[in-house]
């Protein structure tokens, strides 16, 4: 009887491991349809109930009350990041759905998750050397805002969500500013996991072209020796040439320097507001493909699901090299003497690129209007050479500090230095130091709101050595730590998605003292008296400017900005720094 009760068991185990190589998930995207925010996560819940190498995890709250999912997938029933971590693993983290009308990425990662689980084509085997995260659907808010007239660029599929979260945030430009409960928990998550290779999927409204998907790659000059030498020498050729070989080939996003491709397409440098390079702070390799919103939507999601198999190849066979890039890449860092802050596109180096597009026609009639517009001729296919310009040259590089000095009254800025494990320590009491601090002496405003901000667009500044007290709980930031391109990138001012460019210091930009001209008079002519070399120089400008010396209110603003009356904090950043 127990023989026979072991024969039905193992019967019951190879009739299930059968099973288990079909498919579990029911994906409609050929039908035109891509799943709702409840139906992705109920099948990720199946994927987690049917293997035991799988789960699906909150990593908390998004702005909409819905939690933020990771779904795991490792070789074992082992999920803790540290303990992969210390088995040279490397971590591939893939994120959906952040613009909820670009769902190709939810529908491919649904089925890559599918097929690595059940061993189809031997994806399994990639799990030997790697772990996978994938981020179902990032803008939950903006997924249940569905509609059929949510993106009206594209005609398929049917009913897509909607591109704000559910505060109106563009969620793509809310990663190092984190305004959104979304971002500061994905921060979180980012800390915890550190991923070595980072995806985020997304569909193109752009050019015309024969192509149904393209890269956003990391842009190698945004990174140490070694890395940028890895991306350009070995990374990018493989994914290229290796979606090549498949039924979707790859070329870089087509960023317009002109209105014709012919002319040449340039790679895109992404800033730490986007997700891929608020990524590239860490050292991570961080994308974006963007498929052809023109294009049928199962082409989209195939093409997609194709660069997500290509990339998962990769990092399995180059884990080890992934991980000794990084870490060869954060040292370069940390010993650097000054770090880029600026960059601009060099057009005298570039090289040439097969590009498979249509012929532009600046005199389309529109079926609409039955007027003469710019479109692209389908029925003229080319396939021709192009240039395409990858380089960018520093435009402004600052002498790295030893030190940061941030007085603990900024604490919104501390809260997302601590989401991103940054380390510091608080001063035990109160103190006195000498540390180099910036004026900002212009900046400009947007004209209108960017993602809820007023950027600071032009920013120029000057620096002065102070003896500035600081007190017991301000924080002191070692800058040479692993994370040093995030400080920099986040604290120097003039960086191009810097804190201070996003407001989070713009009550510096306020005056708090100031004059009457009747209850000031005392005490400037007292002033006068007691610094007879201040005068005189005071006497020089009435006797060589006739407006100065016929304006009461501008000779006492003199007075005033140029002694000791002159607020010494007005427009001082207050992020100081030791070197």
């Amino acid at each position: 009887m127990r023989k026979k009760t072991t024969l039905v068991v193992t019967l019951c185990v190879i009739s299930l491991f059968v099973f288990a190589q079909e498919p579990l998930l029911n994906l409609k995207y050929e039908q035109n349809y891509t799943p709702t925010y409840d139906e992705v996560i109920e099948m990720y819940e199946l994927l987690d109930a049917k293997y035991e190498n799988a789960t699906l995890v909150e990593n908390g709250q998004t702005d909409v009350g819905k939690p933020l999912h990771t779904f795991i997938i490792n070789n074992k029933a082992k999920f803790n990041p540290g303990t992969i971590k210390a088995q040279g693993k490397s971590v591939l983290l893939i994120n959906n759905g952040i613009h909820p009308g670009e769902p190709c990425g939810i529908d491919a990662s649904l089925e890559f998750a599918d097929n690595i689980l059940r061993n189809a084509n031997n994806l399994a085997e990639l799990l030997e050397n790697m772990v996978i995260v994938i981020v179902p659907a990032y803008n939950i808010g903006g997924l249940l805002n569905r509609s059929a007239y949510n993106r009206s660029g594209q005609t398929t599929p049917y009913e897509t969500g909607f591109r704000g979260n559910a505060g109106n945030l563009d969620l793509n430009r809310d990663f190092a500013k984190c305004d959104s409960e979304n971002a500061r928990n994905f921060n979180r998550l980012f800390t915890k996991w550190d991923p070595d290779v980072f995806l985020d999927t997304h569909t193109t409204n752009g050019s015309e072209h024969q192509y149904s998907v393209t890269l956003i790659a990391p842009s190698p000059d945004m990174f140490p020796p070694t890395q940028e030498t890895f991306i350009r020498e070995k990374m990018l050729p493989n994914l290229y040439s290796n979606m090549k070989e498949g039924e979707y080939e790859l070329i870089p996003y087509v960023s317009w320097m002109y209105p014709d491709p012919k002319m040449g397409i340039k790679m895109t440098q992404e800033t730490s507001r986007y997700s891929s390079g608020y990524a590239n702070l860490f050292n991570c390799y961080g994308m974006m493909t963007e498929n052809h919103v023109y294009k049928n939507y199962a082409d989209r999601v195939k093409s997609c699901y194709q660069f997500i198999e290509v990339l998962a190849k990769f990092t399995s066979a180059n884990s080890e090299e992934i991980i000794e890039s990084r870490n060869t890449g954060r040292k370069e860092s940390m010993s650097a003497e000054s770090y880029p802050i600026n960059f601009e596109l060099d057009t005298t180096q570039f090289s040439m690129l097969e590009f498979k597009g249509y012929e532009v026609d600046y005199n389309q009639i529109s079926p609409v209007t039955g007027l003469p517009r710019f479109g692209y001729d389908k029925t003229r296919l080319y396939t021709e050479e192009i240039p395409f310009f990858d380089v960018y040259n520093p435009t402004e590089e600052i002498k790295i500090p030893e030190y940061y000095i941030l007085p603990q009254t900024w604490n919104r800025v501390i809260e997302r230095l601590e989401l991103n494990g940054i380390e510091f320590t608080r001063l035990t009491n109160d103190t006195t130091m000498e540390v180099e601090v910036y004026y900002i002496d212009e900046y400009s405003n947007a004209d209108r709101l960017n993602n809820g901000h007023y950027f600071h667009d032009k920013v120029s500044t000057t620096s002065e050595v102070q003896n500035i007290k600081y007190y017991a709980g301000d924080l002191v930031i070692p800058v040479r730590q692993k994370k040093i391109k995030y400080l920099l990138e986040q604290l120097e001012p003039k960086a191009r998605d810097s804190f201070f460019r996003w407001n989070f210091f713009d009550q510096i930009l306020d005056q708090r003292e100031y004059f009457s001209s009747y209850g000031y008079e005392e005490n400037a002519l007292k002033y006068l008296n007691e610094h007879p070399e201040f005068k005189k120089k005071f006497e020089e400008k009435r006797q060589t400017d006739p407006e100065f010396a016929k304006n009461h209110r501008a000779q006492l603003n003199y007075i005033y900005n140029n002694t000791e009356w002159a607020e010494k904090t007005y427009r001082r950043y207050p992020v100081a720094k030791i070197y």
